[in-house]
């Protein structure tokens, strides 16, 4: 399946470049929005053709658009929200058209987070939602005490709570996904003020408790999300587990002499133009070849998808060598999506891989094959999808599942500790 690439960033959406907009007159700004909500509706479903302005070329629209988006209800949440423009910011609109479009619940519909009507200026924090809790795994220098520490409530809420009131705004088809997507969308200024945490002083308030110490408050402003940020393994000099020690390459491996391990890293589905994937797959099974290891482990933990055949010169010459390699392992967890998500099935399928670690942020039957719609106004970037893949043929799990559980907690992650490797270097069958 060819689907989209999704980028690190993503948090309900792809990033909109704009920065700022000079706001017109009411009367400008209402007609404004009006049309961006016709171009919307005509683009996304019916009369059911758009226009793709990369290629231009005519497309469908969204598939399925009557199923997914009963046309009763889509029209009378376009009609109420027109009709809202003149006494709702810019902000509510874009969070009212991402609650609409996120309620076909497909992970790839949903409407790119803009970088202006107030979405901007970010909490300068990072968070991490780790299978025990949700954590702050980045700050500016201003909040380092932050790090490493577990998030006890954010303003007034939990962050269970937090998760629930940010469920209907972030396309998700499992809460695997909604919770890997909300550390991100917790962040922008204008997610802080739609759900009231923010007080007077346009500050939040944060509750967070480190292991062995007593729960401390912060308070954060947001700020520019250009400066810079520190991680936590930085600043508490924590040990990089192997998959996170080559960071910004596509793809990698390393052979493990201890272990007897062929490691390969692939975190996105497409070609390298400076080193092409199926000459990479040449160099990977010619240390096969020389070494014969006792298991091969392939990570797609970090794979966000991309192209899913690109992947295939390294599956196929694996097939032809799997009695003299030993058994492979496929590490998944929740950014495993998209085509990474398919590759994972195909290995398991074709190489009888175990899959081993988390559940996937991916779910096996559901859309993709993704345009994108420019409102011609606000420059908001709508992405939906045009083809539907059934990959589970008798059910219709809500997330693929590993084989072997291995989670990564928070107390994991202080640690340098990698549970999925470790459980695919230590399984026996």
């Amino acid at each position: 399946m060819l689907l989209v690439l999704l980028h690190p960033l993503l948090a309900a959406g792809l990033l909109s470049v704009s920065l700022a907009q000079d706001q017109p007159a009411p009367a400008e700004r209402e007609a404004q929005w009006k049309q961006d909500l016709q171009f919307f509706a005509a683009g996304l479903g019916a009369p059911g053709r758009s226009v793709d302005f990369h290629r231009g070329i005519s497309t469908r629209g969204q598939i399925d658009f009557a199923k997914l988006y009963p046309k009763a209800k889509f029209d009378a949440a376009m009609e109420a929200l027109g009709a809202d423009i003149p006494r709702i910011s810019d902000a509510e609109i874009v969070l009212r058209l991402m609650r609409l479009v996120a309620s076909a619940n497909v992970a790839h519909n949903l409407v790119a987070v803009p970088l202006s009507m107030g979405f901007f200026d970010r909490l300068p924090l990072a968070f991490h939602w780790y299978p025990d809790g949700l954590a702050v795994i980045g700050a500016s220098s201003d909040y380092s005490a932050a790090l490493g520490a577990r998030v006890l409530s954010i303003g007034s809420m939990t962050p269970e709570q937090l998760l629930a009131a940010l469920a209907p705004y972030i396309s998700h088809e499992n809460d695997v996904w909604l919770r890997e997507q909300a550390a991100e969308f917790i962040r922008p200024r204008a997610v802080l003020q739609h759900l009231g945490l923010l007080g007077e002083d346009g500050r939040v308030v944060l509750k967070l408790e480190k292991p062995g110490t007593a729960p401390f408050t912060l308070s954060v402003a947001p700020a520019d999300p250009r400066g810079a940020r520190v991680p936590v393994t930085e600043a508490l000099r924590i040990p990089l587990p192997l998959f996170r020690s080559q960071p910004g390459k596509d793809y990698w491996y390393r052979y493990l002499a201890d272990s007897q391990t062929l490691f390969i890293q692939y975190n996105a589905c497409r070609n390298d133009p400076k080193f092409r994937f199926s000459d990479f797959a040449r160099q990977v099974l010619a240390e096969a070849d020389a070494h014969q290891p006792k298991r091969v482990v392939i990570d797609l933990r970090q794979n966000g998808g991309g192209d899913s055949r690109v992947i295939g010169p390294l599956k196929s010459g694996l097939a032809s060598r799997l009695k003299a390699i030993g058994p492979v392992y496929v590490l998944i967890g929740p950014s495993t999506i998209s085509s990474a998500l398919d590759n994972a099935i195909e290995l398991q399928r074709s190489l009888h891989a175990t899959l081993v670690g988390e559940p996937a942020g991916g779910k096996p039957n559901g859309y993709g094959e993704v345009k994108h719609l420019t409102l011609p106004n606000s420059k908001l970037v709508v992405q939906y999808t045009t083809k539907y893949f059934g990959l589970a043929k008798n059910a219709d799990p809500a997330a693929l599942e590993p084989d072997v559980a291995a989670p990564r907690t928070l107390a994991d992650a202080l640690a340098g500790r990698d549970p999925a490797l470790e459980a695919a270097i230590a399984a026996v069958r």
